[in-house]
């Protein structure tokens, strides 16, 4: 009886399957409902509260460190007020401080920009005509929302690396393409996107994002530009592989193809947890966001580290092909 067990547990995988209908229902609709939820109480409860943590300083160097409050506290309590132009931004002359990190003190740099998407900073950035801490865009609140659905992306992908060594311990099957981990990481993807866009209005403008990137026609290398580009190219590839997450794609691509692309997530994440360091996350321990991401990392390493040592007691006699590794 036990063996008939172990044998119907080793013939199926983690999830519903390829039924679309079965996947809606055991998918899609928990992961949207879950991540609603934890949405909620990202934006709601007070220990979550993006302004009630310190201040990194993004702007003086390639890594972010806490500010010295000796050089002036006032500084630290947001931007100052001044004439805007037509489009709700600085004057050209000081839209190179504003936006790239330069022409400005250090401190008054990061009241200025007051970062928000790696981990929890006081203060509030003005720009597009309002502080980021009030502004809204389609009715939520820009600079906690974009806290929110970054992190709710974080561990929704983290889940994804977990899902494969969870089938190798529960010593389910392991197919090339794993629906639940795809659903997963459909979910990941919208919650990225959601992420930039609110990202890039809290320090540039969604028309506008270049001057996170590029001042004077060469690319930001402090903490504030590299944690940009360490978005950027996250971005581009949770869109690539959201592209490919189909059942068409993997015929076109053909498995080992298809598969090789797939373990880019593991680059995605660690662009993700860069993203998040040089936006300081690391400068605020006490950040409840700082914790969620230091535990996401733990859990995946952690996770990966028992898949491998499964993979190789249970595949390597047997001659184990690439696409059963964990992943």
């Amino acid at each position: 009886m036990s063996s008939q067990a172990a044998t119907r547990s080793w013939s199926q995988t983690l999830g519903a399957g390829r039924d679309w209908r079965r996947r809606l229902l055991l998918h899609h609709a928990p992961l949207a409902l879950g991540s609603a939820v934890v949405l909620v109480l990202f934006m709601n409860l007070s220990t979550f509260n993006a302004n009630t943590y310190g201040v990194a300083d993004l702007f003086t160097g390639r890594f972010p460190k806490e500010f010295d409050d000796s050089a002036g506290a006032a500084q630290h309590t947001g931007p100052p007020t001044g004439t805007t132009d037509h489009g709700g931004g600085q004057p050209p002359a000081q839209q190179g401080g504003e936006h790239g990190g330069g022409g400005q003190a250090p401190q008054q740099q990061g009241a200025d920009h007051e970062q928000n998407i790696g981990g929890g900073q006081t203060g509030a950035v003005e720009d597009g005509g309002g502080r980021a801490s009030e502004r809204t865009l389609l009715g939520l609140g820009v600079r906690q929302f974009t806290f929110a659905s970054g992190y709710v992306a974080t561990v929704l992908l983290g889940l994804t690396l977990l899902i494969g060594p969870a089938n190798l311990l529960l010593r389910r099957r392991r197919p090339i393409s794993n629906y639940l981990a795809r659903d997963v990481g459909t979910w990941a993807a919208v919650f990225s996107v959601v992420h930039v866009l609110y990202g890039v209005e809290v320090h540039s403008s969604i028309t506008d994002p270049l001057p996170m990137f590029v001042r004077d026609g060469s690319p930001l290398t402090i903490s504030f530009g590299l944690a940009n580009w360490a978005g950027l190219a996250a971005t581009v590839i949770v869109v690539g592989l959201l592209a490919i997450s189909s059942d068409f794609a993997l015929r076109k691509l053909k498995a080992r193809t298809w598969k090789n692309i797939q373990r880019l997530n593991y680059a995605l994440f660690a662009l993700v947890v860069a993203h998040a360091y040089f936006y300081g996350a690391l400068v605020r321990l006490d950040s409840p966001f700082t914790l969620l991401l230091g535990l996401s990392v733990v859990a995946v390493f952690a996770g990966q580290a028992v898949g491998i040592w499964l993979w190789r007691r249970r595949y390597a006699r047997t001659g184990g092909t690439l696409a059963q590794q964990p992943g």
